[in-house]
């Protein structure tokens, strides 16, 4: 009679080892957001219909380094009918991620004409949930909704 209180005992603890521990396991943590450091990206950003046109914005990204990536911005409009694209800049630039940003620099090429002299101009991602995002640009490149991949 001891023995079978004993061993009711014994499994009566064993039974609660595995909740207990459940309890207490932590959760995984999430893997980074991508991109990372050593990736290469491609974002695409898309801006509000205007007059049968929308507005687009591409950068292309390559690994600089831990420091960052060298970039390549395109940005127009597109034909909503008929998918015909418009690019109105390429420029060289920079983007950059840390714990609370992930944001980029551009120079418009030449100088003058509508957008003023050859001045620095920048993006900043404001939302990323997994690879959609939402991006602030400066002009002539739209704010929007997009996102971003790898390019393969």
């Amino acid at each position: 009679m001891i023995a079978i209180r004993i061993l009711a005992a014994v499994l009566a603890v064993l039974a609660t080892v595995p909740a207990e521990a459940a309890r207490q396991a932590k959760p995984a943590p999430e893997p980074p957001p991508f991109p990372q450091h050593d990736d290469r990206f491609v974002m695409a950003v898309r801006g509000p219909v205007v007059g049968g046109r929308a507005g687009f914005a591409r950068v292309y990204a390559s690994p600089a380094g831990r420091d960052g990536w060298t970039t390549t911005v395109t940005c127009g409009t597109v034909d909503v009918r008929t998918g015909c694209e418009r690019i109105e800049l390429q420029a060289p630039g920079n983007a950059y991620r840390d714990r609370t940003s992930f944001t980029g620099t551009w120079t418009p090429l030449g100088g003058g004409g509508r957008y003023g002299e050859n001045q620095m101009r920048t993006w900043s991602v404001t939302r990323q949930d997994g690879l959609d995002v939402t991006v602030a640009m400066s002009g002539p490149c739209p704010s929007g909704v997009g996102d971003v991949s790898s390019g393969d």
